[in-house]
């Protein structure tokens, strides 16, 4: 990895993951938890759904999205 310049423009581009096992839980805290770490509730991946289930379609989301936004980052490397 390359270090980066401290005059090169910038962007610190976060997202989240939020995940309650069972319906009846409530995801809040967790938005409320990624909120104070500066992470906007639409660059939040979140679903409910059994910690049994391997298949999870909102975490596979946002590998996604990170490996996305990692690529067309101008220091990935």
């Amino acid at each position: 990895m390359h270090p980066v310049d401290p005059d090169t423009p910038s962007a610190d581009i976060r997202i989240g993951y939020a995940r309650c096992p069972n319906l009846t839980q409530e995801l809040q805290s967790q938005f409320d938890a990624l909120a104070e770490r500066g992470i906007s509730r639409d660059k939040i991946f979140a679903e409910k759904i059994s910690t049994r289930v391997r298949v999870r379609p909102q975490f596979e989301a946002a590998l996604a999205a990170a490996r996305e936004i990692k690529a067309h980052a101008p220091t990935a490397g």
